[in-house]
């Protein structure tokens, strides 16, 4: 005979498992072309579109944020004949997640010296639906002279309203991603 304790147990730690797996949530991503050698550049400027309108807050910080990256890692900010150029986009979208309405629950316990366990379903009165504003980042990096894109960072999305700090820790988070200047 099974000792129920262990099987129960078992279950628990099943259950957690499927739970934490189901919560993960997609990391930074980035990628440089093959054949340039970024490291050697020295000096970056700003992608600028002639007609868009001011820039707006969101915009302002992410532009604080990866200017404090770049120069961190050794690159300095040039308006006259920069080596590259960056640029970014921020795309906005909602999202919806609904709790599900089912639930599980263990219980292990003692009475008597007698050791029981239970497994119970409960069924809430409807579940609910969680509707967030985010935004999805994107980093660019672009060789004016070549005409070519030479390096592509992507953040996770953040929630709206932005504060600072979650834009600074979206933007370091891509930004790692990004070489440092060589000497």
């Amino acid at each position: 005979m099974r000792n129920p304790t262990r099987v129960i147990a078992a279950i628990a730690v099943l259950l957690a498992l499927a739970a934490c797996a189901g919560a993960s949530r997609p990391k930074p991503d980035w990628t440089s072309a093959p054949d340039v050698d970024i490291p050697g550049y020295s000096t970056f400027g700003w992608s600028e579109h002639p007609g868009d309108l001011p820039r707006g807050i969101l915009e302002t910080q992410v532009r604080a944020a990866v200017r404090a990256e770049l120069v961190e890692k050794g690159y300095g900010e040039a308006t006259e004949a920069p080596d590259f150029l960056i640029s970014y986009e921020t795309v906005e979208y909602t999202s919806s997640r609904e709790s599900s309405p089912f639930s599980v629950g263990i219980g292990v316990g003692s009475w008597g010296g007698n050791v029981g366990g239970s497994v119970g379903a409960s069924v809430p009165v409807g579940g609910s639906d969680e509707v967030r504003l985010q935004y999805r980042l994107t980093v660019r990096a672009v060789d004016p002279k070549g005409n070519r894109e030479i390096w592509i960072g992507t953040t996770t999305s953040f929630d709206q309203p932005a504060d600072a700090g979650a834009i600074e820790k979206a933007i370091a988070g891509v930004m790692k991603g990004f070489p440092v200047k060589r000497g």
